[in-house]
């Protein structure tokens, strides 16, 4: 999902954007139910809710060393995703920064805006010169 979200806006289609972030709202909702069922079992079975008590857990097993790698690597998807999630915000803002600087150009276009009020060009731009006959 985030490698399809970073190709998404470095490749000039934001338009896409949206479903994107409606699919990661959803997938995080997700992630929430079933850390409140984690957290549940966990309780239910007189444990501590979150790390502690699934590290708790983890040593409470028949074979805690490979229980312990499978969290392990779990804990390593789950800061690959962080760290990928903050990588695309930050790209993210990058662009939103560039659109509004070249914005502000547009519109300010110096002492006189390059574009009206309506979008459209202005007739005449300060240093513009025409190359009609006459």
């Amino acid at each position: 999902m985030l490698e399809e979200e970073r190709k998404v806006i470095t490749g000039a289609q934001a338009d896409r954007l949206p479903d994107i972030a409606t699919e990661k709202a959803s997938l995080a909702g997700q992630l929430s139910q079933l850390e409140a069922r984690r957290d549940a079992l966990l309780t239910r079975d007189g444990f501590a809710k979150g790390r502690p008590g699934i590290e708790a857990w983890l040593a409470s097993r028949p074979d805690p060393k490979v229980e312990t790698g499978r969290w392990n690597e779990l804990l390593e998807l789950a800061r690959q995703a962080r760290d990928g999630n903050e990588t695309n915000g930050r790209l993210i803002n990058l662009l939103l920064k560039q659109n509004q600087e070249a914005l502000s150009v547009l519109i300010s276009g110096g002492t006189e805006s390059i574009y009206g009020a309506d979008g459209q060009p202005r007739s005449q731009v300060a240093g513009k010169r025409s190359f009609g006959t006459g």
